[in-house]
């Protein structure tokens, strides 16, 4: 197989998310021992350094729920985003809803061609409005339906740059490195970053002196492949939790609140892992 006939995330999907801070050395004889197993996703082949970029709005209450949450590390918990891609993304933009139960994760995910995000996160009903069918449908009345619920608005808008491997040995497996992290706060329903705005977050207080990318491995739950464990095994890796949301909510709240030793960047290690 390649990015040709590449087929997209489905839009339910359960899966393990194991992820580990590197240098960015190490991406490339990782690459090297993961294409004999995987393939250079669309996005990824058609870029000439391999990497493109990805952005993510991501919703949190008046209260900031969603990342007290994370934060207290509570067992069931999700997220909200709406992701786009490239340097000026247009669309179709994607409506996920991400929920952690234990060490699984389940994405809940709808394709959307509309540029209009407000008016359709304002719709009454946007499945009918969009006239989206099946898990589409599904997926945009619990996107809806939590908005609602919570409160939900949009708090901050994050990109990155990835380089995305897909297994063409599993039915679903996936390795990503993601570097670059940029965040800055956002309250409307934009998805197009303002470089001017935006404002690194990896930083050696979140990766260490040594790591400046994030690597992570994805699959089915009930399917881990056993090329995976040889990766793991073979460059001596070793799992470190990251959050993209969690890191960068608490970017904007230090800037926000510079005094408040909760919000202080200098302690993401020493308070969150």
């Amino acid at each position: 197989m390649s990015a040709v006939n590449q087929v997209e995330i489905p839009t339910v999907l359960q899966r393990f998310e194991y992820k580990y801070h590197i240098p960015r050395s190490l991406i490339k004889p990782i690459s090297e021992f993961v294409k004999i197993y995987c393939y250079l996703d669309k996005y990824s082949e058609m870029s000439p350094t391999k990497f493109y970029r990805i952005n993510n709005l991501y919703f949190d209450t008046p209260f900031h729920t969603f990342l007290n949450n994370r934060l207290e590390k509570k067992e069931n918990r999700f997220n909200m985003r709406i992701r786009s891609y490239g340097e000026d993304p247009v669309p179709p933009y994607f409506w996920e809803v991400k929920c952690k139960f234990g060490e699984n994760k389940q994405k809940y995910r709808v394709k959307v061609k509309s540029e209009d995000i407000g008016q359709i996160f304002y719709m009454t009903k946007a499945s009918d409005e969009l006239c989206l069918k099946g898990s589409d449908a599904k997926n945009m009345d619990l996107f809806q339906s939590l908005a609602l619920s919570y409160n939900a608005q949009p708090q901050i808008l994050t990109q990155y740059d990835r380089m995305a491997w897909i297994s063409e040995a599993d039915e679903y497996a996936r390795v990503t490195f993601d570097a670059n992290l940029q965040c800055c706060e956002e309250h409307d329903f934009n998805v197009k970053p303002d470089p001017g705005r935006m404002e690194s977050y990896d930083t050696a207080a979140i990766f260490g002196p040594q790591a400046q990318c994030i690597l992570e491995l994805k699959g089915q739950v009930s399917n881990l492949p056993l090329w995976m464990v040889d990766l793991v095994q073979k460059f001596d890796l070793k799992k470190a939790a990251f959050s993209k949301f969690r890191y960068g909510m608490l970017r904007v709240l230090r800037n926000q609140r510079p005094d408040n030793k909760w919000y202080n960047v200098s302690n993401y290690g020493e308070i969150y892992e």
